[in-house]
């Protein structure tokens, strides 16, 4: 008796030592007509997705099984469909509609839940959409109610932020928070994203990926408003060297341009800055334009056809510009204003706001 007692503790123990890294993925694919098919699970190394395990769905199923130290990053894809899901000790439990649903373990219930509250942020956006439409073709939208669902449109926009800074710094020490930050650390102020990365790991942060993060903060923190400016030099259309040390700092207020000739939003807003250059280079405005174009006869003809008769540079690297590197932004167009002293003092200034900011310094 005692004997199989002991045996039966044995038993016990090897399973409950079993159950903490084994996972079991089991999925449903409700649609008949990728019965047959192929499902992978995949693992993102160095960029190159990398195929780990496979099955077949069979009568509406598949079946994941295998084990994990800790929780571990993947995707499943069927088809031209792709989701996460997080290898962790436990039952997993997967369903194939029009869109993965992932649950049943710590992680990926968080993720789901995650992904729910977005989706219902997304509908409710549609929605104000909708209504800014249909009074735009009523006539009935006036001027207060534009801004009662521009505030609308922004605060859901804020609260799916929110949403996401929350939830990547409560995984930041797993695969799927770090994943996550490294996919959308631009969303977030350079704060949000310090206070995401103090929490990391040193060997998360040495990662080439992570590095490049890093030093985009830095450049953005060295061009912060109430910095000096930081030079940069490049060739003018007519190929002579030109740096912004040129004219910032020189008495002038001068006006960074970041855009390019195929940047459709620059070419939309160039009208407003022609303007308030006509209306304040006399006063003590200057503008400088520096380009983000590959091809120098289009960079030539964008700033003829936009009538800038400012003075114009660009290195003609596109997105691997010198001058991405140094004042850190992800988009354009995107503006600096700096003082006769060369110190930043705004950025992002566009339409009415770059007229009102340069009446209040110029007129």
């Amino acid at each position: 008796m005692k004997k199989i007692l002991f045996l039966s503790a044995v038993a016990i123990i090897f399973v409950a030592c079993q159950s903490k890294t084994e996972y079991t993925i089991n999925g449903e694919v409700t649609d008949s007509s990728f019965e047959g098919q192929q499902i992978t699970l995949v693992e993102n190394v160095d960029n190159d997705m990398v195929t780990v395990d496979s099955t077949i769905v069979t009568n509406g199923k598949f079946t994941f099984k295998g084990e994990t130290e800790s929780p571990a990053l993947r995707f499943i894809t069927l088809d031209n469909a792709r989701t996460i899901v997080m290898l962790e000790p436990g039952k997993i439990n997967v369903k194939y509609d029009t869109d993965f649903q992932v649950s049943g373990t710590p992680i990926n219930d968080a993720f789901n839940e995650l992904n729910s509250k977005q989706n219902e942020l997304n509908e409710e956006m549609m929605s104000i959409s909708n209504e800014y439409r249909n009074a735009e073709a009523d006539g009935t939208l006036t001027e207060e109610k534009t801004e009662e669902l521009v505030a609308q449109i922004n605060a859901a926009r804020e609260n799916g932020k929110t949403l996401l800074f929350d939830f990547i710094k409560a995984n930041i020490n797993n695969e799927l928070g770090e994943y996550m930050f490294m996919t959308s650390s631009g969303m977030f102020e350079v704060e949000e994203q310090k206070k995401i990365l103090d929490m990391a790991s040193e060997e998360y942060k040495a990662s080439d990926n992570v590095q490049r993060i890093i030093a985009r903060i830095e450049a953005v923190e060295k061009v912060a408003i109430g910095r000096d400016f930081v030079d940069i030099t490049m060739e003018n259309p007519e190929g002579e060297t030109i740096s912004l040390s040129d004219y910032a700092g020189k008495g002038k207020y001068v006006f960074i341009d970041f855009w390019a000739a195929w940047c459709g939003p620059c070419i939309n807003e160039m009208p407003n800055v022609v303007e308030a250059y006509k209306k304040y280079k006399d006063k003590g405005l200057e503008i400088v334009g520096v380009s983000l174009d590959q091809d120098k006869e289009k960079w030539i003809e964008g700033i003829k056809e936009l009538e800038m008769t400012w003075p114009q540079m660009s290195d003609l690297k596109l997105w691997e510009s010198e001058a991405v590197e140094l004042y850190g932004f992800r988009g354009i167009p995107h503006t600096v204003l700096l003082d006769k002293e060369g110190k930043i003092i705004a950025k992002d200034l566009r339409g009415e706001a770059l007229h009102e900011k340069l009446a209040e310094l110029l007129d």
